[in-house]
Order: structure tokens, then sequence, then C-alpha cells
């Protein structure tokens, strides 16, 4: 049975009515009027960078100042039964190269650099993930898969892809080992989200289906378990654990600060808010509560400042359902409740990447109607410290 994480808040949007909410310019305005202050020069003003975007998934700032960023596509024609994320029961879904991988170069112009695999759930498209550099590679976390489904796992489902001129390579696939081992016990499948350059020179992946921390050799291809992320307690029976009364950890980033490392959980159905947080996981795998008190975090990165800065989609509990400008960048604080919202009033915001100056590049309508996903710019968020 799939349970993306971002499948379930896609499900929420659907069901009241906002799939088409929150256009591109007014993501990007509104979020800037909620800021607060009024920014007293121009080139602190937020700017619109990338537009026409099917549902972005990653942005990263490289050091030559273009922006990358990969969206979810639209699905396409070929067909895959997978069981259903409702009941189980077998749902065909469209699957094309509908994904995109798009650089905008320093003097804006937005570029098509290639295709990826996009699947047409029910509810919504799933498609490229997260990007990262590494020794002058660019990496791609993509797509998921799930026991059950009607063929074999197809190439770049789940899997950590290298691009380098002009193709897609696979690297490593998170599916296999997800099948044979099953680290979290629960639902067998894998949803290959997070991706980061660690210290040690490895790819750290969330795999936001199966529940753990994983890393990835570039150069073999190696994969290796470092930890596995349990539920937590909730306030409804979860089918997709026997019934008892769990909520997914779902994790959704990892990001590195102070020697430490860090790990954002969204955490799962029916998405409680303040039941989000940040955990510290340490070398042996055993993991910490860091932060708490936050709601649905997307994404995770240290700014150049050193602070850690998280990416909250926005509110989707309670009955008014999805709400359209409540999605936020924080700057992350120890502690309950103590993390301070830096760009509050975003449309459906994914992720979040800082060039060396400390400027915040934001995915918003990561889930909204086709075309309607932006990268926006907001100057000098997490400037280094003088």
């Amino acid at each position: 049975m799939m349970k993306r994480p971002i499948q379930f808040v896609c499900t929420a949007v659907v069901t009241f009515g906002l799939l088409a909410c929150g256009g591109g310019g007014d993501a990007g305005q509104g979020s800037g009027e909620a800021g607060g202050a009024a920014m007293a020069a121009e080139e602190s003003a937020p700017s619109v960078v990338a537009t026409g975007l099917n549902g972005p998934m990653g942005v990263l700032a490289d050091d030559a100042g273009n922006v990358w960023v990969v969206d979810s596509g639209v699905g396409g024609d070929d067909k895959i039964t997978f069981p259903s994320i409702e009941d189980g029961s077998p749902t065909e879904m469209g699957w094309g190269m509908t994904a995109r991988l798009v650089r905008v170069s320093p003097d804006g112009t937005q570029t098509d650099m290639g295709s990826l695999p996009s699947l047409a759930f029910p509810d919504g498209p799933e498609g490229a993930n997260r990007l990262v550099m590494a020794n002058g590679d660019l990496y791609v976390s993509s797509m998921g898969w799930s026991d059950g489904a009607s063929v074999d796992r197809l190439p770049m489902f789940a899997a950590v892809l290298r691009y380098k001129d002009g193709q897609f390579t696979e690297v490593a696939n998170t599916w296999d080992l997800e099948k044979s081992k099953n680290p979290e016990g629960a639902l067998v499948e894998s949803h290959c989200y997070g991706l980061a350059l660690g210290p040690d020179g490895l790819l750290w992946v969330t795999d936001a289906a199966g529940n753990d921390l994983l890393t990835v050799d570039p150069a073999s291809g190696e994969l290796t378990l470092k930890t596995v992320f349990g539920p937590y307690p909730g306030p409804i029976p979860n089918p997709n654990r026997g019934g008892a009364k769990e909520i997914e950890a779902v994790p959704t980033s990892v990001a590195f600060a102070g020697g430490k490392t860090y790990v954002s959980l969204l955490t799962g159905v029916p998405f409680v808010p303040g039941l989000s947080r940040v955990v510290e996981v340490n070398a042996d795998g055993t993991y910490t509560d860091y932060a708490t008190g936050l709601t649905m975090l997307t994404d995770l990165k240290t700014g150049p400042d050193g602070n850690l800065y998280a990416v909250s989609i926005g509110n989707f509990g309670g009955e008014q359902g999805p709400q359209p400008g409540s999605g936020a960048l924080l700057r992350i604080m120890p502690g309950d409740s103590t993390s301070v919202e830096v760009v509050p009033g975003l449309t459906f915001p994914t992720a979040v990447s800082f060039n060396a100056a400390g400027d915040a590049y934001v995915t918003v309508n990561g889930v909204g109607a086709p075309g309607s996903g932006q990268v926006m710019k907001y100057p000098g968020v997490a400037a280094p410290k003088m």
C-alpha cells in the first residue's frame, strides 16, 4: 500500500478542493507581505526566480550562481498497478518521463536539462525529490516503489541518480534494501526522498516511506543503514500499522551542523500540528529530540550562518483541511516551540537552498495546479555573521 508523504498531502489538498489554489505570483507576493516588516531596499525584497513548475520538490543554489530545481511532473501514458493508499486495492496509474531537472542561469534563463520519471497517483503526481552537488557532479533522489506492484522496479524509481554530461545514471536504489530487510517492520515500501552530502563524503538519504536513514557511497553505490525511525503515538487507529494508534515518523531531510547529524520528521496522517520535529542522530544510530512543537517539516538545511533552517509545508490538520499561506521557512532552535519563522505566509513550500551570501531559495506550490510551481528568492535570510 503506497503511503508516500507528499501523496498524503496531495490527498488532503484534493479532498478540500485546493489543488488549483495559490498561483505562483500570489504565493510569492503573499509570503513577502506576511513577513511583517517592510523591506527597506528594493534589492532586499523577495523575487521570483523560476516559474511554470509542476510540483517543485527540490532546489539547489550552486557556487556558479545557477539555481537547479526538480519537479514532480504530470505522470504519463504508460501504466503500472500499485496498491491504493486507501484500502490496498489494485489501482492503475500512469507514468512517463515528465518530471524535470531545470537550471536557472545567473541571467535568469530557465532551461530544461533533463527528464525523470513521474507517476500520477489518483491524488497527485510523484517525481524527482531532492538535489545535491558532490565532487562536481549533481545527484538527484527520485521516486519510490512499493510491494504489490504489477511489475518489477523500473529504472530511476526509488533511486539516487547521478547527472553528468546531460545524462542520468543510477547510483543506488533504496528499494532492494527495503524489500530484503524492511528495517522498520511495517509496510514494504520505499520513497527515496531527502538527500545531502555528509562530511564523510557519502550521500545521506532519508527514506520517507521506509522510515530510515541511509548512506550511499557515490563511487561504489554501496548502501548502508544508519538508523530506523519508529512511530509516534497518534489519535486515531492506523490501518498501516495493524490498527494501532500510531503515526509514521516520515523522515524528510538530513543536515549537518557543528559536527552533528540532524533529521527532520514530517510525521504522517492525520498531520497533527506541533507533532513534527527535528531529531539529533548519534553515531550509534540512537536519536533524541532536538527541536519539537513543529508542523509538517519537508526540508532541513544548514545556512551559511551556521544555523539550521527547515521548511514547514503548512497546517493540514483540523476540519478546515489544508491552509494556503500557512507554510514557512523556520530558523530551528533547540527546545519545544522555540523555532522562529523567518519567512512566514508561504503557500505549500517544499524545499530550501542557500547561496554563500545567505539568500534563501524556496520552492512554493509544491502541491498545486500544473505549472503553478515557483522558486522564490529571499535575500539575506541566513547571511554569514561578520
